[in-house]
């Protein structure tokens, strides 16, 4: 119930006034008129102090001086008892306005300009019975959010004034609503902060530094910032994890940098008509995003031996964004499930959980990138002479960029130019290209609904499975310690298509150039063949392609092809037919289904195979016989267990040819085109009881070509 404890407790109010101050100076001239409608409302919010010590007017120019808000807030439960106390301080020595003018409920001014600030936000122990900022003060903080920012100026600022929803009480869903709608009430022309100084504090068990330099808007109107830039981002870190023992106390230090991000049109408008606010006219929330020289570094002291991390660094060189969105969904929605999720039934509960999912809403991220990403990992044991050796991980990417991510899937993910390292250079691997497109899973609602029906329902689960449209990796090489030579890959290939369910239709696969040393195969009678055809190194290809046609039914490999360079070539191609779309939308009664299809052809051609005279003559050695009359006792052999099948014609002039192509393995092909298509259970009959009528009924020929 989160906005009902808001209205008990207050601090989120605190929150957004106190630093509404810095991001949103409402303040013109006659600025003190403007400033003391601001004064009290945070009075009425529950503020004990929001005063100036003087206002002076010169000419166009009004100066305000010692200028301070400050509060101590409780935060109550459900019974209305305090569990923490929150205290709130935000100080500016000066502030000067230029061109101040009102009209009507209309206030503006040319500049403002303000030297220093100050904010302090603490949080007390719970029992903290403090009600006043000078009791407040003395007391250590549970944790402490503080800085300052210099040099902060505002131009040509215009705001309509309208009557702000009272805070003491906490954000109520409608004085949410009315404060987030109020930003369309406020333009200015530009604003600057020279440097902003961040310090986060959480009972000493965590501590962050951040300091942010040289940050700019250009003109905001009407809920649009046309940009954003900051020329440098800093932050160090650390926190700490504390055992029974000193020994097993564990530091994690981090440091973070970044410079020169920009954000080109940051558009509110999108949320706002999420809450029914405002109209958009597009989804886009941010029209790009750029930022350069990023770098990480963390260490952990105290981290041990068998830990994979002692110190760790990553630098990029840009990373960038465009396009983001958000479309759909219901934000009034989401805040009355937030509001009453406390109130519910464990059933009603999970219908407003599918509910919540509805009203989240679509996000999209139309392209982001990453360029020369570079991340080394040294273990506790190497991170102590880092300078010295080598990491422990190392790897290097040119880039990875990703289109249309969504809370439903990924248009693209590409990687270029990886490179790999594992323990110094005791392995390496190396990818020009990794690409993965075309990813979709269900939905979070979808998820949710069908889990619940998956183990009764193996068709249900099957709707859970991702679908991948393309997997593709190309110039990829790796070698470790105890390899000779290096595994290579020049292109894997898989793509699939036309997907029921999570079943593709259409899938095709090329593999080319898998190349590795033969002497991997640890096969003597291989590796002595390999040697007689002057093969050093294994090379395959592949080259595979399956479809399946709804009109005709049909399921065609309509290609397969496979290559070992300078040993073997094969390729085969085959139809079937009566194969129905139930095949893809019950794959577990595959079985019953597939026994109704049909055969309709099939061709199988072996080409330009030295490996498989070579094979025969190796084994001829060891049998100590002459190659032909190895090869000719070999296929007779099989003839004569081929049953009633060796008495065909085919049966004899594929022996015949078989033996042909032993001795010179040049091209032999088989092919199968029956004058119909011919029940796959009549080809298991047959091939029990009456094998010899098989060929005929295929329509089987053989031919052998030198």
């Amino acid at each position: 119930m989160p906005f009902q404890n808001f209205k008990r407790q207050g601090f989120f109010a605190v929150s957004i006034t106190v630093l509404g101050l810095s991001a949103q100076p409402a303040l013109s001239s006659p600025a003190s008129d403007l400033l003391d409608k601001y004064n009290a409302w945070y009075l009425e919010s529950g503020f004990e102090k929001a005063s100036y010590a003087e206002a002076i007017e010169s000419g166009n120019t009004t100066e305000i001086r010692d200028y301070n808000v400050a509060g101590v807030f409780s935060i109550k439960n459900e019974e209305g008892e305090p569990t923490a106390t929150f205290y709130a301080d935000v100080t500016i020595p000066k502030m000067v306005f230029t061109g101040s003018a009102v009209d009507g409920d209309v206030f503006s001014y040319d500049s403002l300009t303000v030297g220093k600030a100050t904010f302090d936000i603490r949080v007390l122990e719970e029992d903290s019975a403090v009600k006043e900022i000078a009791n407040a003060k003395n007391l250590k903080p549970v944790a402490q959010f503080s800085g300052s920012m210099t040099d902060y100026t505002i131009s040509d600022f215009s705001e309509k004034w309208v009557d702000h929803p009272v805070l003491k009480e906490g954000i109520s869903q409608e004085a949410f609503l009315q404060l987030l709608g109020m930003s369309l009430n406020t333009s200015y022309g530009s604003s600057a902060i020279n440097e902003m100084s961040l310090t986060f504090n959480i009972a000493d068990e965590f501590v962050s530094d951040t300091v942010l330099t040289g940050f700019k808007t250009g003109s905001i109107k009407d809920g649009v910032t046309e940009a954003i830039s900051l020329e440098r981002y800093a932050s160090t870190g650390k926190s700490k994890i504390s055992g029974e023992h000193i020994s097993s106390n564990v530091a994690t230090n981090t440091v973070t940098s970044y410079k020169n991000l920009k954000i080109d049109r940051l558009d509110a408008r999108p949320l706002l008509a999420y809450f029914k606010l405002a109209d958009a006219p597009s989804a886009n929330y941010i029209g790009s995003y750029t930022t350069e020289d990023i770098s990480l570094e963390m260490s952990i002291d105290g981290a041990k031996a068998h830990e994979p991390i002692g110190f760790l660094s990553m630098t990029a060189a840009s990373t960038s964004a465009k396009d983001l969105s958000i479309k759909d969904g219901d934000g009034l929605k989401l805040l009355s499930i937030f509001e009453n999720l406390d109130t519910k039934s464990d059933e009603d509960q999970e219908m407003q959980l599918l509910e919540l999912f509805d009203a989240l809403g679509s996000y999209n991220i139309g392209y982001s990138d990453i360029k020369d990403l570079e991340v080394k990992s040294w273990d506790p044991i190497r991170a102590k002479r880092m300078n010295e050796v080598a990491p422990s991980f190392e790897m290097k990417l040119a880039s990875v960029s990703m289109t249309d991510f969504s809370l439903s899937g990924i248009g693209n993910i590409t990687l270029e130019g990886f490179h790999g390292a594992v323990e110094g250079d005791d392995a390496v691997f190396d990818v020009g290209t990794f690409e993965i497109a075309n990813v979709a899973w269900p939905s979070m609602r979808e998820f949710v609904e069908t889990a619940k029906t998956a183990d009764q329902n193996p068709e249900a689960a099957m709707e859970l499975v991702p679908t991948i449209g393309k997997f593709s990796i190309k110039n990829a090489e790796g070698i470790a310690d105890d390899l000779d030579t290096p595994i290579s890959l020049k292109e894997l290939t898989i793509e699939m298509d036309g997907h029921i369910g999570p079943i593709p239709t259409s899938v095709s696969d090329v593999v080319s150039g898998l190349s590795f040393d033969a002497a991997l195969l640890q096969e003597p009678m291989v590796l002595g063949v390999f040697e007689r055809l002057g093969i050093e190194r294994v090379t395959l290809n592949q080259d595979f392609k399956i479809a399946w046609d709804e009109n005709t039914e049909d399921l065609t490999l309509e290609k397969f092809e496979f290559e070992l360079e300078n040993g073997l070539k094969l390729r085969a191609d085959i139809q079937l037919g009566g194969i129905p779309r139930s095949l893809f939308e019950k794959p577990h009664e595959a079985e019953a289904v597939i026994a109704l299809a049909t055969f309709k052809g099939a061709q199988i051609e072996v080409m330009d195979s030295p490996l498989i005279s070579e094979l025969l003559a190796a084994q001829a050695e060891q049998a100590g016989v002459p190659a032909e009359m190895l090869a000719s006792m070999m296929i007779d052999g099989s003839l004569q267990q081929a049953g009633p099948l060796a008495e065909t014609e085919f049966a004899l002039e594929l022996a015949n040819a078989a033996k042909k192509f032993a001795g010179k393995p040049t091209n032999i092909r088989v092919t199968l085109a029956p004058q119909s298509a011919v029940p796959l259970m009549q080809l298991g009959g047959l091939a029990a009881l009456a094998p010899q009528q098989l060929p005929e009924l295929l329509g089987a020929t053989v031919t052998y070509t030198e």
